[in-house]
């Protein structure tokens, strides 16, 4: 009995030292194949442009097949070119090994950073099983304005009143080498859209975000790099209201104004020789009213294709008829870089079914209740007009205290697509006045005819891995 209890013990002890060689032979075989370093982001963003801290902060994180693997060590290392890391010669800040397990938060205390710069950086890192993961893949910050000296341009603004279309802006610059890095810093109130040589920049809708004017303005930075050519360029911006200035003439939850649509520009330019320029706003700027006739963040906006002036946010344009800018004062706020996620176009849903009711009207319904703001797609007479209204119940379109609407004037060439850019309601449903469906045997060749209806999901992007949920579960 003795002997066979013997026998068991041993038998234990052999197993329990193979598999502890086992799992040993295991750890020790992991490669750095099996071992990443992922989701590398500076001030909580991927490659974020307009980073406005001299100290900004790295995170990281490590992903294994092994469980039970945690970090132990890291080492970043930052340079102003990506050869000085591939090279391991950093130029700006070597941290060397340090032993930790922290991944988020790491503050940048290398040598001073300056205003709109591109900067590269890496990171590799130790874990608990004595394994060394390689260097990761570089990764991209490009900096701000990083302190109120950095700023050379002027608040500009229309002469103007809230009774006239809102105002737009450009500036021609001639730029004589090519361009190695160039990078926009903007802040227009209550909303903008920035243009160069004829294309938005951006995907932002609605900038800045929302704030007390009097004490914070936002602003935020474009890499414009592949936006700007050697020789002639236009930059253009068109303002909106938003809630920097309510004026009321619809439905409003309240109204109030911090001042006349105004905007602060100012583009950063390295040269391939590694020159610079600064092309900022100033009295040199040129100012008209656009089609925009009607804008307010709570009631609605009305455009008038008419008014658009083709070829106005290009070079070469004839601009000599549009006044010159007023230079003004901010609102007071201070401008600091806007670190909220961006509102941006999520999903574009169109309408699931459109139908004539009996009073005349079309109904267009989008399919989920959302906020957004609707896109209409059209072809007429110029000077034609459709009105839209939005309902989030079905027949139930939005009308208190003089309604939530928009009004569309075509110019009459081709297809034309409104969609308005300084506003946005909840809504499932569009209801559309003094427009034909086509085939209606009612047309009569004056109105509008609806080709296209839907509605534009606007959202703020979420964080990594973090999913929108806007359909039914």
């Amino acid at each position: 009995m003795r002997k066979s209890k013997t026998r068991l013990s041993g038998l234990a002890i052999a197993f329990t030292l193979v598999t502890a060689l086992i799992s040993i032979t295991l750890a020790q075989s992991q490669t750095a194949s099996t071992i990443n370093i992922t989701s590398l982001r500076c001030a909580a963003r991927t490659d974020p442009v307009g980073v406005g801290l001299a100290n900004p902060n790295f995170s990281w994180q490590l992903k294994s097949e092994q469980r039970g693997t945690m970090q132990s060590a890291y080492h970043i290392r930052v340079a102003s070119e990506p050869e000085l890391l591939t090279k391991g010669t950093p130029d700006l800040w070597d941290s060397s090994s340090v032993a930790s397990r922290q991944s988020h938060h790491i503050e940048y205390v290398g040598k001073a950073l300056k205003p709109s710069q591109k900067y590269y950086w890496s990171v590799r890192l130790w874990d608990n099983h004595d394994n060394a993961i390689d260097w990761s893949k570089p990764a991209t910050f490009v900096t701000g304005l990083l302190s109120p000296d950095h700023w050379q341009a002027k608040w500009i603004t229309a002469k103007r009143t809230d009774k006239d279309p809102l105002p737009i802006f450009r500036k021609e610059v001639e730029l004589a080498k090519p361009v190695k890095l160039a990078v926009t810093h903007i802040c227009g109130l209550g909303h903008y859209e920035l243009r160069i040589n004829g294309r938005r920049i951006g995907d932002h809708q609605m900038d800045p975000g929302w704030t007390n004017y009097r004490k914070t303005c936002l602003y935020s930075s474009y890499d414009v790099t592949e936006s700007l050519k050697e020789g002639d360029n236009c930059i253009a911006v068109m303002l909106g209201n938003g809630m920097y200035n309510v004026p009321g003439g619809r439905y409003t939850k309240f109204k109030g104004t911090f001042g006349p649509p105004k905007l602060i520009c100012q583009t950063n330019i390295t040269f391939a020789d590694g020159s610079t320029k600064v092309v900022t706003s100033d009295r040199t700027w040129k100012t008209s009213l656009g089609p925009i006739t009607f804008s307010c963040i709570f009631g609605g906006e009305d455009y008038d294709a008419r008014r658009e002036q083709p070829g106005w946010d290009e070079p070469g344009f004839d601009d000599s008829s549009w006044d010159a800018v007023l230079v003004c004062d901010g609102p007071g706020g201070k401008l600091v870089a806007q670190y909220a996620p961006p509102v941006k176009v999520a999903n574009y849903l169109p309408a699931i079914k459109t139908e004539r009711l009996e009073d005349g009207r079309i109904e267009a319904d989008c399919g989920l209740n959302l906020s957004a703001r609707p896109v209409i797609k059209v072809k007429g007479p110029a000077g034609s007009r459709f009105t839209m209204m939005v309902a989030e119940k079905r027949g139930e379109p939005w009308t208190k205290r003089g309604g939530y609407s928009h009004t569309y004037i075509l110019k009459g060439v081709g297809e034309e697509t409104f969609r308005p850019l300084f506003t946005y309601f909840s809504f499932q449903y569009l209801y559309i006045s003094d427009a034909d469906l086509p085939g209606d045997v009612t047309q009569q060749g004056d109105k509008p005819i609806l080709i296209e209806a839907g509605s534009e999901f606007l959202e703020p992007i979420p964080k990594p891995n973090v999913k929108l949920c806007y359909k039914p579960i």
